[in-house]
């Protein structure tokens, strides 16, 4: 029956190949045009039309002129739009310094135990000494009969001393709890200021900035919540304190900036 059908029919016409469209030219930019005056200069002109005299390289790549000083009365110039303004780039991302970068010192303090959990590292804790100097603050911590010390301690002048191991458990918050979870010291960082914690005696700026950065490199390093850096009276409301006239809040937004 096909062949019956094809020998009647004939068979189906060849469709001839369908060409390719064919390119469309991009159309160029909308111009407009100046015709040259006297006292005219290529810069005058690229100041009345993009209010800077300094493109006029513009004008005179667009209209082919290899000496833009070398314009007469009459010339007619096509004035083309101003490119887009490139974008700038993108702001180079700040890391937050380390450990390392901090030129920590390190003097042991024989006060402390191991953590139940060493890889649970969650919060920060500032502390203020309530004493005035460093050697003080050192001294007392490496005393075995005074059961306290911090993992960190920061000097007015901003110098950092390490006193324990971070994935030890200093004696620094005592009954304490925060979120809920008690003993803050099973999970915490202590950092004492030098300061005397009596709401007067100033925290410097470089022992401020000393803070932030340390905060910044131990919250990087822990993945530790900005939120959880707190001060001893959070975490022993009623009973501390510490530190007295230190803004933990600006703290915290100082921390996160990097």
């Amino acid at each position: 029956l096909a062949k019956l059908l094809t020998d009647w029919v004939g068979p189906p016409p060849v469709q001839p190949p369908v060409p390719p469209p064919e390119p469309v030219p991009e159309p160029e930019p909308a111009y407009q045009t100046y015709t040259v005056k006297a006292g005219d200069t290529l810069g005058k002109i690229a100041k009345e039309f993009y209010g800077d005299a300094t493109k006029y390289s513009i004008i005179a790549e667009y209209n082919g002129l290899e000496d833009p000083s070398r314009i007469f009365i009459g010339q007619v110039l096509r004035i083309p739009p101003l490119p887009p303004p490139i974008p700038p780039p993108p702001p180079t991302p700040v890391e937050p310094p380390t450990l390392e970068d901090l030129n920590i010192s390190w003097i042991p303090s024989p006060n402390f135990n191991e953590r139940p959990d060493p890889d649970d590292i969650t919060t920060i804790v500032v502390h203020a000494t309530a004493n005035s100097t460093l050697v003080g603050v050192v001294s007392w911590f490496q005393n075995t009969t005074a059961y306290v010390s911090a993992h960190y301690v920061i000097d007015k002048d901003g110098k950092i001393v390490q006193m324990v191991k971070d994935e030890d458990r200093a004696w620094h918050a005592g009954k304490s709890e925060w979120r809920g979870v008690p003993s803050v010291n099973d999970y915490g960082l202590g950092i004492e200021l030098v300061n005397l914690n009596d709401g007067q005696d100033p925290y410097p700026e470089a022992q401020y900035q000393s803070l932030v950065q340390l905060c910044q490199a131990l919250v990087h390093k822990y993945n530790i919540l900005t939120e959880d850096i707190v001060g001893h009276y959070h975490v022993s409301p009623g009973r501390k304190t510490d530190p007295r006239g230190l803004d933990i809040s600006k703290l915290r937004q100082d921390v996160a900036a990097a």
